[in-house]
């Protein structure tokens, strides 16, 4: 009889396999009473048993007079478990590298799809609405919240330049890497600032924008302000002896003012008492509109008025068209001031005037315009004289026309 130590199984002697197991068959030999011997010290055993009591020798499963029975039966002596391990573990090797493998094709499959696609890259101005070239193509402008996706840029180096009017130009280089998913810049634009160029009539003239000086003009005449924000700035040239001059300038680029000043009426030097300067030249102002005096009526008004009636930053030319008109209409004017209230402010150069103006019109064609009103004037002393630079009517007592 032959025996199979896997499956405790006997098998006939013509049989050489365990057609349970697979494993090979040893041949029983019966000793001392059926007992087996130990393959290491000769000592017998029974069946079943895991070690030698004589020496401690381990059977295992299978190894019983393994070696003998491998030689006759012409096969491994390996037990069957073992090899059936081996195999696992050569399928386990072989199934990781083919993972890895697929996961490198991936890999490199995934970066070239990558470089030829890109990405998005999200642009944030401030302001907003700017304008976005990327490698000399322009691809939009920021919304009103000055966000704006671009389309799919491919890995490697690019050129970003941001444009808005008024503002100076950003450019820039940017770089997108194997590694990079999503792409985001901040842009923040300065404001563009401007020169503003001033020739003055006479040279030595003392250029103030937005009541700042920026300094006097040279003999020449010249003067380069320090750069200005775009935008409405309030421009003096101003100089002793001359009205001062006052202009709103809109800055959108760098600009250049001829500016001629004119000299101013000559002050009462014999009278020391402001009240009584701005009397004078407020009888003056009136005596040059009886003697429809166009140009000398013009002189008691400074070159801008910061209010004239229901306006604000009025060129004394304005004042001119409204006298043209009215001296060319009526050949016979009179204008009597009365109720002349004077405030001067703490510098003492500058006065609020409320007075009452009784005016008789008459033309040709019995045109006529007459009444009294109470009027509001403002007076600055400049170029030692006291000047116009502002006038309004408070009160209408009565008109005829």
């Amino acid at each position: 009889m032959k025996y199979c130590y896997n499956c405790k199984l006997e098998h006939t002697d013509v049989n050489q396999f365990c057609k349970s197991c697979g494993g090979a068959l040893n041949v029983m030999e019966p000793h001392s009473g059926g007992a087996q011997t130990c393959p290491a010290c000769a000592a017998p055993v029974q069946l079943g048993w895991k070690f030698c009591k004589q020496c401690g020798h381990s059977f295992g499963v299978s190894r019983i007079l393994s070696s003998e029975r491998s030689e006759e039966s012409g096969f491994d002596s390996e037990p069957a478990d073992a090899s059936g391990s081996k195999r696992r573990i050569k399928r386990f090797f072989v199934i990781a590298a083919v993972l890895i493998l697929l996961m490198l094709f991936a890999t490199g499959a995934a970066a070239a799809g990558w470089y030829a696609l890109g990405i998005k890259v999200v642009v944030r101005t401030d302001p907003s609405e700017s304008k976005i070239v990327i490698d000399g193509q322009q691809v939009g402008d920021t919304n009103a919240y000055g966000t704006l996706t671009t389309s799919r840029l491919r890995v490697g180096e690019h050129t970003l330049i941001v444009t808005r009017q008024g503002y100076d130009e950003w450019r820039q280089t940017f770089n997108i890497a194997f590694t990079d998913f999503s792409k985001n810049l901040n842009i923040k634009l300065n404001a563009t600032k401007y020169k503003l160029t001033v020739v003055s009539s006479p040279g030595g003239s003392e250029v103030l924008v937005d009541n700042v000086s920026m300094g006097s003009t040279n003999e020449s005449g010249l003067l380069e302000t320090t750069p200005l924000a775009p935008g409405e700035h309030t421009l003096i040239v101003r100089r002793d002896g001359y009205r001062e001059w006052k202009q709103s300038v809109q800055l959108t680029a760098d600009q250049k003012l001829d500016v001629t000043l004119t000299s101013a009426p000559v002050a009462d030097q014999s009278v020391s008492s402001a009240d009584v300067e701005i009397r004078n030249s407020l009888e003056g102002w009136a005596q040059a509109s009886r003697n429809r005096d166009l140009d000398g009526h013009l002189q008691y008004y400074a070159d801008t008025l910061d209010f004239y009636y229901n306006r604000t930053m009025v060129p004394s030319s304005k004042v001119r068209e409204d006298r043209t008109r009215a001296f060319a209409k009526f050949n016979y004017i009179s204008v009597q001031l009365s109720n002349i209230n004077i405030q001067l402010d703490s510098t003492g150069q500058r006065a609020t005037v409320t007075l009452d103006k009784t005016f008789d019109f008459r033309g040709d064609n019995n045109a006529f315009f007459n009444g009294s009103v109470q009027d509001l004037l403002a007076l600055t002393k400049l170029g030692g004289s006291w000047l116009i630079t502002g006038e309004k009517e408070l009160k209408v007592y009565y008109v005829n026309k």
